[in-house]
This record gives C-alpha cells, structure tokens and sequence, in this order.
C-alpha cells in the first residue's frame, strides 16, 4: 500500500471513530459525507442494503431502541482497497447493557466508504432485546430477525 493510501486509510478511521464516539446526535449528518451515494452495507440477521436512504434505515432502529448507542474504534489496519476496523459498540437496551465488537471491512474510494461489511455476534443484541419486549420488539422487527421467526414458525405449524 502506498503511503497516499496509508495516510486516507487512518484519516477515514479518525473521521469514522469521532462518528462513533458521537452516538446519536449528529450520527447521520457526519456518516452520509463519508460514504459513497450507492454504499453497501452487510451484517449478520439484516438483508444487504445499498444507498443513503438505505444506510438511514440500517441504523434508525439500534437507535430508536438504545438512544445512548455510541462506539470506539479498538483497533485498525489498512488493506489493499481500504481498512478493516474493530470496533466496540455500547448500549442500553431498556436499562440493559449492550457491547458489541465489530470487525468491520470497508473498502474505499477516494476517501469514502463504499461498501461496510461487518462480522458481529449479534447474541448480546437480540439476547436484551428479547429479555425486554417492549423496547426490544420494534427492533427485531425492524431487523426482520421476528417476521423471520414469525415465518418459519408458520411454516412448522404448517
């Protein structure tokens, strides 16, 4: 990787650590700039989603349900086509606290996310939010993780 590279790989990770660190306030406004108009993103037990509007839809819910979400960046290094981060994210889920560690792969261009590929145990996410029903409901629906369910369950019973 060439120094060029090396230098936009640590200033996006700068950029999207202060994002994390942020949490809610302000979290759409300072991420939207930093990725591409046609961004993908990936993550376990949520369908693949492309664009601005869809990268609002892929977070609202995690904050609707834990307004205080916020994250810090734990580690980093840059690859060929952009950086892979680890990244701790915090929580509370109706009063429960959540910590999720993200590795994160992002590949870059021109110094903007165009794809995010996470690999997260998600258990600790869907573990508070099923022990706390009313707040954890509208959540996994959001994420299809109950229509899923809900489904296969219609299924069995069949």
């Amino acid at each position: 990787m060439n120094t060029q590279a090396s230098t936009d790989a640590a200033r996006f990770v700068e950029r999207f650590d202060a994002g994390w660190r942020r949490g809610r306030e302000g979290f759409f406004e300072h991420f939207l700039p930093l990725a591409d108009e046609d961004v993908l993103l990936t993550q376990p037990l949520m369908p693949s989603v492309r664009g601005h509007a869809a990268f609002c839809d892929f977070f609202a819910p995690l904050f609707a349900a834990m307004p205080d979400l916020h994250g810090e960046v734990r580690d980093w290094r840059p690859t060929g086509d952009g950086v892979e981060i680890e990244l701790a994210i915090h929580g509370t889920l109706a009063g429960a606290a959540v910590e999720l560690v993200s590795h994160d792969r992002i590949v870059l261009h021109d110094g903007r996310m165009l794809e995010r590929h996470a690999r997260l145990n998600p258990l600790p996410l869907l573990g508070a939010a099923m022990r706390h029903p009313r707040t954890g409901l509208p959540l996994l629906m959001a994420i299809g993780v109950a229509r899923r369910s809900a489904s296969s369950f219609a299924r069995i019973r069949g």
